[in-house]
């Protein structure tokens, strides 16, 4: 591991640092480990570069930090609306 030229470090900071790199090498200082699985999986979708030069302009004009999260809240809003018009038409035709 390279070292960061030019920063001072207290002894202080000096002794922690040592103390948790002995602790790293004995196993018993370890907790178990645990697994995490995603909530959900990712997916991509490929857009022209027309539509993502457009989704980027209305992120902008939205305050979004990125096109792709307004495509995100756009995609979500679409889909509840339909799922809601769905049951409701579902619900006339009974």
């Amino acid at each position: 591991m390279s070292k960061i030229k030019h920063i001072k470090v207290s002894k202080k900071e000096q002794s922690i640092d040592e103390q948790v790199k002995r602790m790293a090498l004995i196993a018993s200082e370890w907790e178990n480990p645990i697994s995490v699985e995603p909530k959900s999986v990712p997916t991509s979708i490929r857009l022209n570069n027309r539509t993502i030069q457009r989704a980027k302009f209305f992120a902008r004009i939205h305050h979004q930090r990125g096109y792709q999260s307004w495509i995100k809240k756009i995609v979500e809003e679409r889909i509840d609306t339909e799922y809601e018009l769905y049951k409701k038409i579902q619900k006339e035709s009974i």
